[in-house]
């Protein structure tokens, strides 16, 4: 990932005009990788080895691509979320919605 300049205050005011509002969706996007990166900065202190299918495997670094994260991060940002109950499974919650 490059470093951007950060414009100075002055830089901002000079050219506020052309400045334009971030989509919702961008939005997300970056909001999200803010929290991941977030995350990895907390001090690690297990690995572990998995094996994965070269499908899984290119659809997790696909997804870690569009979020400009590393797909490590991704990784342990999913399995922090599982582990945590945040991560659910959406057929599931359907299915005791439907019963109801």
């Amino acid at each position: 990932m490059k470093n951007k300049k950060i414009p100075s205050l002055k830089e901002i005011e000079t050219n506020f005009d052309e400045w334009q509002s971030i989509s919702s969706t961008r939005r997300t996007k970056i909001e999200l990788r803010n929290e991941v990166m977030r995350e990895a900065k907390v001090k690690k202190e297990a690995k572990f080895t998995t094996r994965l299918s070269k499908t899984d495997f290119d659809g997790l670094k696909k997804i870690a691509a569009e979020n400009a994260i590393p797909y490590q991060t991704l990784l342990g940002h999913m399995i922090h979320l599982y582990v945590t109950g945040q991560l659910v499974n959406v057929r599931e919650i359907r299915k005791v919605l439907m019963r109801e």
